[in-house]
């Protein structure tokens, strides 16, 4: 086998193949076996039709095209582990010959993970500061107020806050000041939240402006779906209104908003794959007990909405697990 890798834009590479013909002829007893199985002659059990028999009805261009398949897809998959190649999505085979004791000539485009070039990211995380949060008098008072009214009684009377209050509240307070005090506490743990969300963003987007890459189209393209979904969503549960109104009122197509979404959708993608390319630059990953334990608790969340748990992935749910795992550690890294 030989073959030729050529690079194009948008993460894209082309490779074009030669087998031999004796390596595909190699594939001819695997093709007339595999297509025996679903073959029916009168006489014959399905599985146990003779070699020349099923060779006969199936017929030589049959025979060919299916030992070619087998060929490609073991030549393609051999080309993958040599060239260590991060495919995204599905390649796309164009065969350019194929003839009986010829040599197999095809070729195969398919988008890969960029070569990213990072900006000194240590050096823009250093430039970020954290912000110090704090909570107000005020807030808590406005908490505590909502509280209040949510308690409120069938007559409409809002209870006062007093020690009893807070006992029927719940969570062992044994008077008004310590639910005063874990009110704060809350709003506080909120606040720090938000503020660790905030300085991880920054930082991210500094480093992606300044990192070289680019960024594949089908990621794009999933991303600017994934936008239009979490749109549908919103539009239903947020706003009460079907998809189709939504658009109605938006004055846009289901197409033009999609459009609309390419330059948000790049821009993640972008974060997404910068990274990815810290982690793996830093050695940044997952151990095989935190991907079990945090794939366990996911599947147990998985089962209890969906009362059963039928169609999980458990190979791809540790997958994802691990994609999740090293994509928190990197932000950790980033951020401390």
């Amino acid at each position: 086998m030989t073959f030729s890798k050529k690079k194009l834009p948008k993460s894209q590479i082309v490779l074009d193949f030669q087998l031999a013909a004796e390596e595909l002829d190699k594939k001819r007893q695997e093709a007339i076996t595999g297509l025996a199985k679903d073959l029916r002659i009168e006489g014959f059990r399905p599985g146990h039709i003779p070699a020349s028999l099923a060779e006969k009805h199936l017929g030589e261009a049959r025979i060919l095209e299916e030992a070619s398949r087998l060929a490609i897809t073991e030549a393609w998959l051999a080309i993958v582990r040599q060239e260590n190649l991060d495919v995204l999505g599905e390649p796309q085979v164009q065969v350019l010959k194929l003839a009986p004791g010829n040599p197999l000539e095809f070729r195969v485009e398919v988008s890969v993970l960029p070569d990213i070039e990072l900006p000194d990211y240590k050096k823009i995380a250093g430039q970020s500061a954290r912000k110090k949060v704090a909570v107000e008098e005020q807030e808590i008072d406005q908490a505590l107020d909502w509280l209040r009214e949510s308690r409120k009684t069938k007559d409409g009377v809002t209870p006062e806050m007093t020690n009893e209050f807070a006992q029927a509240v719940g969570g062992n307070f044994k008077d008004a000041e310590s639910l005063r005090a874990s009110v704060k506490e809350g709003l506080l743990h909120e606040k720090e939240a938000k503020e660790t969300e905030r300085l991880r963003q920054e930082i991210v987007e500094k480093v992606a402006e300044r990192a070289r890459l680019e960024v594949p189209e089908v990621l794009i393209e999933r991303e600017k779906q994934v936008l239009l979904s979490q749109v549908r969503e919103g539009v239903s549960q947020m706003m009460g209104i079907s998809f189709a109104e939504y658009l109605q009122k938006a004055g846009k197509t289901e197409q033009e908003l999609l459009a609309s979404f390419a330059r948000e959708a790049e821009l993640r993608v972008k974060r997404f794959l910068v990274l990815r390319g810290v982690a793996k630059k830093e050695g940044i990953g997952a151990t095989q007990q935190e991907i079990e334990q945090e794939a366990q608790t996911i599947a147990q969340h998985y089962k209890a909405a969906r009362s059963g748990g039928q169609g999980l992935d458990r190979q791809r749910l540790k997958e994802y697990t691990e994609g999740v795992l090293r994509h928190e550690k990197t932000l950790q890294f980033l951020e401390q």
